[in-house]
């Protein structure tokens, strides 16, 4: 796999790159959670039954063209922040609301050459008969996140955000709570 990877929103006007694409760098997940897939049909998309997610940290994103389109909204006021491209309402990534957390989610569609992952280890919210739900591979992903944020935050590199101000919690666009009725459109599209 290449050092980097690029990425782009629908209509190419948003770009840009997630360097050190090492296999220590990241972890490829798949996610079928309600919110990763609202956070699609609050955009206005389909319903993509199951989003993939490529998870490293944030001062490994870089925005190289049309950082002006970036904004992000929240489904509730504690919600992780869902970051989109305004150009074509393309969803691009998930961040904590903090830096000093250091963890991005990156859509894999979004991804130049999402071939170039090797297959997902991780899934997560996999539907189950009677409404439940079962996670595979949820401690490897919990202890790589760990263990990336321990490893930032002792460097300092957490302060590499393209998400937040210097002060590490404030974000460089203020996020749009979704209202009640908002997230319930958004939770309507998502098909059971």
């Amino acid at each position: 796999m290449s050092e980097t990877l690029g990425f782009a929103c629908k209509c190419g006007r948003l770009r840009g790159e997630i360097t050190d694409v090492s296999p220590s760098a990241y972890t490829n997940v798949i996610c079928h959670c309600q919110d990763c897939r609202a956070a699609y049909t609050h955009l206005g998309l389909a319903d993509p039954a199951k989003v993939g997610i490529l998870q490293t940290t944030q001062d490994r994103v870089h925005v190289t063209e049309g950082g002006e389109n970036l904004r992000v909204f929240r489904h509730s006021p504690k919600g992780a922040l869902r970051w989109y491209a305004t150009c074509c309402d393309t969803p691009l990534f998930y961040t904590p609301v903090k830096a000093r957390l250091v963890h991005v989610g990156v859509n894999t569609d979004r991804l130049d050459a999402p071939e170039a992952l090797p297959d997902a280890k991780v899934e997560g919210f996999i539907p189950q008969p009677g409404g439940k739900v079962k996670h595979k591979g949820a401690a490897r992903m919990v202890t790589r996140m760990v263990s990336r944020m321990a490893a930032k935050n002792l460097s300092g590199e957490w302060r590499g955000s393209p998400f937040f101000e210097e002060d590490g919690t404030t974000p460089k666009v203020p996020p749009q709570v979704l209202t009640r009725e908002q997230r319930a459109a958004a939770l309507m599209g998502v098909q059971a």
